[in-house]
Formats: structure tokens, C-alpha cells, sequence
């Protein structure tokens, strides 16, 4: 092999190696700033608490549907403070099944939890006895 050849495979190696790190190192960076998030119902109410982590520069949206994938309520989360965290009350909701999601801004569901509104109607019937 003369010089040139061996210079010229060096440089191609170094290239495919820099490639590769560059890679990894986004990679890195990509993991790191996942955006996090957690749905919980609280006391088995009609209340649930959103949190969503590491939405600093992301586009991240709560929405709410109902079984027909209507959609009920729809929030923007703030990116300035990196961290989002609300209680939403669904007690004013009907009777029916529904689902809230954190979509991020590609449109990948982050989060989902899906609940069902069910009223229980207990009937108490009393008999009264007339006395003559």
C-alpha cells in the first residue's frame, strides 16, 4: 500500500468513529430529556393528579376524550418551569368511559389512563303498616 491509501483508510476510520460517537452522544442527550409522566386517581374519587417531568422545550398537551374519542378537555403544558402537575376533577363528567392522555409533541402518547363513570343508584323501599 503507498501513503496515500493509508492516509486516506486512517481518515475514513476516524470519520466512521467521529460518526459514531456523535451519535451516541445524541443519543445520550435524547434520553436525558424524555419527557416523564404519571396519571393517578386520588382516593378512589372522580379526581385525578397529572404530573409530567422534563418538559422544558417540548410541546406536551393533556387530553381528555370519551369513548367515542370526543374530545373534552385539551391543556397545554407550560415548558418555562421544566415540571407540570394538576388535579383535574371529572365529577361533573356523565356516565361513561374515559381516557386521559399526555401527548408529547410528536404525537406519542407519553401517558394514558382510562376510567369508567359508573352512578350506583341504591332504592330503598319501606313498607308502612296501617293500624286500625
Amino acid at each position: 500500500m503507498n501513503k496515500n491509501t493509508i492516509k486516506a483508510f486512517i481518515v475514513a476510520v476516524t470519520m466512521v468513529c467521529l460518526s459514531n460517537v456523535n451519535t451516541f452522544a445524541s443519543n445520550l442527550d435524547e434520553s436525558a430529556s424524555l419527557v416523564k409522566s404519571k396519571i393517578a386517581q386520588v382516593n378512589n374519587s372522580l379526581n385525578f393528579n397529572v404530573w409530567v417531568d422534563n418538559v422544558a422545550s417540548k410541546k406536551v398537551v393533556i387530553v381528555v376524550t370519551d369513548a367515542d374519542k370526543n374530545e373534552i378537555h385539551r391543556e397545554y403544558v407550560d415548558t418555562k418551569g421544566g415540571k407540570f402537575a394538576k388535579t383535574f376533577d371529572f365529577s361533573s363528567l356523565a356516565d361513561g368511559k374515559y381516557t386521559i392522555e399526555v401527548i408529547s409533541q410528536n404525537v406519542n402518547v407519553i401517558e394514558s389512563k382510562t376510567f369508567e363513570i359508573k352512578t350506583n343508584l341504591i332504592t330503598n323501599r319501606d313498607v308502612v303498616v296501617a293500624t286500625r
